[in-house]
């Protein structure tokens, strides 16, 4: 009985701890973890609101057949402005949408802001139409702001440990919610008629346990992409796979003209007789590779690529990257970003995705409310406590 007695103590006191570090994470940063929610729901439909904001009309393209993907990117390079060059192909992913072909000025940056868009009909090449610039200001923003807090150098840094907080947020928040026994029922739901502290508390457990695994991944994806060696470390330790050094990517080595995008499509083909084209750009730097990104059989959209890394000059294949012949600790690292964008398994967990960045908001609200109520109740506590002190003497 003794020994039960301690167990329970020392269960509390563990629980207790965990209350007091979950409260001052939670208040002291809920400011950050709002931001980065927000802006990560941003992101995950950032297309929509590019074209919602920026008042573009949809453009459809025809039905049939696709023609060949070099032959796209050689429309839309005939389309481009003089002294302007194509650096990217998107195919579309379904179909009645448009190719988009970016064209910008001969040597310039792969983000100037000169680069248009021009939209091509896949199936006759007619020109559908064009757009200016990059994305939208609000979109850059929101990028800046969820990739590094809008500060420069140390900013990527400090988003990744904030998102080592959310996780321990949401680890001990399960730890401080788990209900006793015969009390699950009422701890899962929020409670008809409840008011004040009630409200916000159960607000606070019933969210914080519905949405806790979309929240981990979230949170855990968005730590791996600032630390993602740390974590394939760990990923081949508990795989059992021997570490390896990290390679540096391939790179450009000759000097001269860069291979036109329609040849480097031609070539990156060739290499991935067997998958789908889905992207395609010239090299964006120095000792870059030119690179093509294909759709695997029976992936999802969104899921890792299978990628064409194309020396820029000469157009040998540098290297092939198939996820379909990765290790585990491989597998797992590519999964890492689209599952973090909301891609790859499909529109519901896009979805899901989107939602899970308003979470830190709705914490915040009902967390915050019930540390204020409790100390005002406490405060209430106290001099009732003294005025009967008083009145007693």
């Amino acid at each position: 009985m003794a020994g039960s007695a301690r167990r329970m103590s020392a269960g509390k006191r563990i629980r207790e701890t965990l209350r007091i570090a979950h409260l001052w994470i939670g208040v002291g940063l809920c400011i950050p973890f709002v931001v980065l929610g927000i802006s990560g729901s941003y992101l995950v439909y950032h297309d929509t609101f590019d074209a919602l904001l920026g008042g573009e009309e949809s453009v459809t393209a025809s039905q049939g057949a696709m023609r060949a993907p070099d032959a796209i990117a050689a429309a839309g390079q005939a389309a481009a402005p003089e002294g302007f060059q194509a650096v990217m192909l998107a195919m579309p992913s379904r179909a009645g949408e448009p190719a988009t072909v970016r064209v910008a000025p001969v040597g310039s940056s792969f983000r100037d802001p000169a680069a248009v868009q021009i939209l091509v009909d896949p199936v006759t090449l007619a020109i559908l139409g064009e757009e200016r610039g990059g994305m939208g200001g609000l979109t850059r923003i929101m990028h800046d702001l969820h990739g590094h807090f809008m500060v420069r150098g140390e900013g990527r840094t400090i988003v990744g440990w904030v998102g080592v907080a959310m996780l321990a947020l949401g680890i001990s928040g399960l730890v401080i919610w788990w209900p006793k026994a015969g009390r699950w029922k009422e701890a899962l739901w929020v409670r008809r008629g409840a008011h004040g502290y009630r409200l916000h508390h159960d607000l606070h457990g019933a969210f914080g346990f519905w949405s806790l695994i979309v929240f981990v991944v979230v949170s855990f994806t968005g730590v791996y992409i600032v630390f993602p060696q740390t974590i394939q470390s760990a990923a081949r330790w508990v795989a059992g796979e021997e570490a390896v050094e990290q390679a540096p990517p391939p790179g450009a080595s000759g000097e001269g003209p860069v291979l036109p995008l329609p040849e480097v499509i031609g070539r990156a083909m060739a290499a991935a007789p067997d998958a789908e084209l889905a992207m395609a750009m010239l090299s964006f730097g120095p000792g870059r590779p030119s690179q093509a990104r294909f759709r695997v059989p029976g992936y999802a959209e969104g899921a890792p690529a299978l990628t064409v890394a194309i020396e820029p000059v000469s157009g040998a294949v540098l290297e092939v990257s198939d996820p379909r012949q990765a290790s585990a600790a491989e597998t797992f690292a590519a999964w890492q970003r689209p599952l973090h964008q909301g891609l790859g398994w499909g529109p519901v967990w896009k979805a899901l995705v989107f939602v899970s960045g308003f979470l830190p908001l709705l914490f915040a609200i009902t967390g915050i409310t019930m540390w204020l109520l409790r100390r005002k109740a406490q405060a209430a506590a106290r001099r009732l406590r003294a005025r009967g002190r008083k009145a007693t003497a």
